[in-house]
């Protein structure tokens, strides 16, 4: 292959939006426009940006950022979990992500060029990790046929639940659910007379209009299902206008019983931040069957649920993303010895 060089920048403005998102090719979340929605929800980790050049072609990219407060899971680390948060203060995580939407942060090249510029990228991060004193760097969200050619030194994990995905074959809710069982149709309805006699109304917004109840309820779920609390979520629903977002909102009267977020980037909707009060019924569904008609109407060609409830995505159409692998590789002496271990 021809030579290429690889140039470092360290925000998402002093790179050329055009350039950009040729490279990304249609990708969901990885647009420029995404990405600049990162840094301002994402304000408290700093981007480093290693960006591939072959002549004048952008070719390949890694977008990490510098994280010390990544939310770990809960089952991780479990002697040192109250040690983490101040060694990752101290030592943090440079992290190849893309902000916001459990997909990756790195784009290679399909062909021979593949493997020499993913070992240049890695060297390339650790470099960047220890000028910025990280402990380690991960590339997370890597798919399965992402896990191949990595160097020697890098350790490859499946450390949590995949995503889920569904592929937009539908016009609008009416065909989703005449195409769809019987049963369904059967849950739908009855699920709307239900909400109607509690009351229960759904209505979008483009911004969120009580932020701090929208986050009791964001926290409760968290809480429900034994998730950490994801750190960026209030400045998420903050910025929501800056990505031109949805904010779908569930009332009984004037009480919010019920909230999610929706996300579009690159013909793909994603939603995230379901927040809902524990006594109230149907309220899940209902803000289901409302983003899938978003959607329609949209003519997104993938939606995106992210993990969890697998039974309930199941049913409604979604598949598994397979999208739970991690490449980890310790950017110190010490750190490297315990990343090996995980070999």
């Amino acid at each position: 292959m021809t030579d290429f060089s690889i140039k470092v920048a360290n925000t998402i403005h002093d790179i050329d939006a055009a350039m950009w998102d040729r490279l990304s090719a249609g990708r969901p979340f990885q647009s420029h426009r995404w990405y600049a929605f990162g840094e301002r929800v994402m304000s408290d980790c700093p981007p480093t940006y290693l960006l591939v050049w072959e002549g004048t072609e952008l070719i390949a990219r890694a977008c990490l950022w510098l994280v010390r407060n990544e939310p770990l899971p809960r089952r991780a680390l479990s002697p040192l979990r109250k040690l983490a948060p101040g060694l990752l203060k101290r030592w943090p995580l440079l992290i190849c992500r893309s902000p916001m939407s459990n997909l990756s942060g790195i784009i290679l090249p399909e062909d021979s060029r593949r493997a020499p510029v993913l070992s240049a990228l890695v060297d390339e991060a650790i470099k960047n990790a220890k000028h910025q004193s990280a402990s380690f760097v991960l590339f997370d969200y890597l798919c399965e046929n992402e896990m191949h050619d990595w160097p020697s030194n890098v350790s490859v994990l499946s450390v949590f639940g995949p995503g889920t995905v569904m592929e937009n074959r539908w016009n609008s809710l009416d065909d989703y659910l005449r195409l769809g069982n019987k049963k369904d149709r059967q849950h739908y309805k009855r699920s709307l007379r239900e909400a109607e006699k509690l009351g229960i109304r759904v209505m979008s917004h483009r911004t969120v209009p009580d932020v701090d109840s929208a986050m009791v309820l964001i926290r409760n779920v968290e809480h429900r299902h034994d998730n950490v609390h994801n750190p960026w979520t209030r400045s998420l629903l903050e910025n929501l206008a800056s990505i031109g977002g949805t904010w779908l909102e569930a009332r009984i009267g004037e009480r919010i019983v019920g909230g999610g977020v929706l996300l579009e980037d690159n013909c793909a909707q994603m939603t995230t931040a379901i927040g809902l009060a524990e006594e109230i019924p149907y309220v899940y569904f209902l803000l289901v069957y409302a983003s899938l008609e978003i959607a329609f109407k949209k003519r997104v060609r993938l939606l995106r649920w992210g993990s969890g409830a697998y039974d309930v995505k199941r049913q409604l159409g979604f598949t598994l993303e397979h999208n739970n692998h991690t490449a980890v590789v310790g950017a110190n002496f010490w750190t490297r010895q315990i990343s090996r271990a995980f070999s």
